[in-house]
């Protein structure tokens, strides 16, 4: 339990939580870890319970019917998933596969529901969360509408970069160019000549399946705000 309630003071969303709550959601708490491509829940299941991620990821992604990828975005370590399905019963909107080594707390549907009517600071965290996601859903709409791809691809690499309160390893980011097109709804062949420029630019270095962020302030430029994130 110890090492769960360690989890709930470190992670952005969950700090202010007060201890009486984190005791009850704890007390339900299972520790699990996922290896990279596993399938956690198909947008044919309704989620079990919110799923807090300590280590790697969650890639939320469907398929057309002729079989093409289409990459809605990648939760990073901190993040919490699985809130809407969970609080509404539905089935989930995707299918969510794990990016990379993946550990996740999970805290099942009826705890979730029970603490929401319990404790009061619990309810208003994963609305705050909810309200979150609306505003970076809407962004994403109007970016894929309205912005250049120079500045949407800026843009995914500070959200994949994170709040920038990591570690050094921050701006090493494990990620493909197909990847990255996939969320961008672009080609490959058009993701690599924008990184291909940035790289002769010294704003990144290129590897394969990892790109190296050199230049952070040039790259929030070219975001066109500071403060920005896909989700």
């Amino acid at each position: 339990m110890a090492v769960n309630q360690a989890l709930f003071r470190e992670n952005p969303w969950l700090r202010g939580l007060k201890p009486a709550t984190v005791a009850t959601l704890t007390r339900k708490a299972i520790v699990r870890r996922l290896a990279n491509g596993e399938l956690w829940v198909s947008r044919s299941e309704r989620a079990g319970g919110i799923a807090i991620i300590v280590d790697g990821g969650l890639r939320s992604t469907t398929f057309t019917a002729e079989g093409k990828e289409h990459v809605f975005s990648i939760m990073k370590k901190g993040d919490i998933w699985g809130v809407v399905s969970t609080i509404d019963g539905i089935h989930n909107a995707n299918d969510v596969y794990a990016h990379g080594e993946t550990t996740i707390l999970t805290i099942d549907r009826r705890t979730t529901l029970a603490t929401i009517e319990s404790c009061p600071d619990f309810g208003r965290c994963l609305m705050t969360i909810l309200c979150h996601r609306l505003r970076m859903a809407n962004t994403v709409l109007e970016d894929r509408a309205l912005k250049p791809i120079e500045v949407r691809l800026a843009r995914l690499l500070l959200s994949l970069r994170g709040n920038g309160d990591a570690a050094g390893s921050a701006n090493e980011l494990q990620v493909t160019q197909d990847m990255l097109a996939k969320i961008l709804g672009c080609t490959r062949p058009t993701v690599n000549k924008k990184l291909l420029q940035l790289e002769s630019e010294k704003v990144i270095d290129v590897s394969y399946g990892r790109i190296h962020l050199r230049d952070l302030g040039r790259i929030v430029k070219l975001s066109g705000q500071v403060d920005y994130f896909y989700f």
